[in-house]
């Protein structure tokens, strides 16, 4: 069936003259009536009779309309739907995240996104490092925020590092150091000291520069996470140096966060697909991440030095 002759039809129906649905379909009234002609030899019915005047359509034109209007108000769906793709997206945003990242602060970024981006479902994978940059190789998420970058798989990851927050000192309620306005290395000197694994590169960089110092700790917990360092710190159990954004999220359960001397930065990478472009959604999600670190860490410096 020939969508012109649909299109004929469906404006003389709408306007109740050839004449009219020829300059409305920008066409002759000849071309109008070829095509009707055509339509009605196609359905083998007739679709309109003539009386007097006037153009009446037959009652097999009116059921045949109703179908006909289903159809264009399909096409009016897709063209919207294409039109919010376009805008918004495909209504579908994959995110991978570190552990460290992965409870306040991410979780600030998804609800700040989805003020922005409403009905968009956003499906977020806690991982390591290493197994969230294989995600963004094989294309299993759009996006994806990690500690470290670089695993074996860069070839297919694009990565981009987003900050590099400086490290502070976390310290348990009524701890003897919470009165010092900067803690320095050589004030942890036999210190209990909750750390990281052996396996994670922030652990080894933390220790060589207690190492360089000289400055000996009670090495009392290990553990995998960040999250789980704060809560340790925070029941008492150690002192420890963390990235500020995980340890924000604890400073209303008594932690004590303080600035610490010298300088430990723990790194925020952003790793996407590098053959397949940055969706709508990708992008949008990106720009409140940059956004809400940059506000975060300065918000911190703030309280920090208040």
């Amino acid at each position: 069936m020939n969508p012109k002759n649909i299109e004929a039809f469906r404006a003389v129906m709408l306007s109740g003259s050839m004449t009219i649905a020829a300059r409305d379909i920008h066409t002759t009234q000849p071309n109008v009536s070829r095509m009707i002609a055509h339509l009605e030899h196609e359905l083998q019915m007739s679709l309109f009779e003539r009386v007097g005047n006037k153009l009446h359509p037959t009652d097999e034109a009116i059921a045949f309309f109703k179908e006909v209007e289903r159809y264009y108000l399909g096409l009016k769906t897709l063209r919207e739907t294409a039109h919010n793709i376009k805008r918004f997206g495909s209504g579908r945003l994959r995110i991978a995240t570190a552990p460290a990242l992965g409870m306040g602060f991410i979780s600030g970024v998804v609800r700040r996104f989805s003020d922005a981006s409403p009905g968009v479902t956003v499906s977020v994978r806690t991982n390591n490092s290493a197994t969230i940059e294989q995600l963004i190789s094989s294309q299993l998420c759009d996006l994806a925020f990690a500690v470290y970058a670089g695993g074996g798989n860069s070839n297919d990851v694009k990565t981009e590092k987003l900050v590099d927050a400086r490290g502070v000192c976390v310290l348990p309620p009524g701890h003897r150091l919470e009165s010092h306005a900067m803690i320095e290395a050589r004030d942890l000197e036999g210190e209990a000291f909750v750390s990281l694994s052996h396996h994670d590169g922030l652990r080894e960089r933390i220790d060589a520069l207690f190492e360089h110092e000289n400055i000996m700790r009670t090495m009392l917990v290990e553990t995998e996470f960040l999250s789980t360092v704060c809560c340790m710190v925070k029941d008492g159990l150690g002192v420890s140096i963390v990235n500020p954004l995980v340890a924000k999220d604890y400073i209303a359960g008594g932690l004590t966060i303080k600035p610490f001397s010298p300088r430990v930065d723990f790194p925020v990478y952003m790793l996407s697909p590098r053959h397949r472009p940055d969706s709508v959604l990708a992008s949008r999600f990106a720009d409140i991440v940059r956004t809400t670190l940059t506000q975060d860490l300065l918000a911190f410096a703030a309280n920090s030095q208040a």
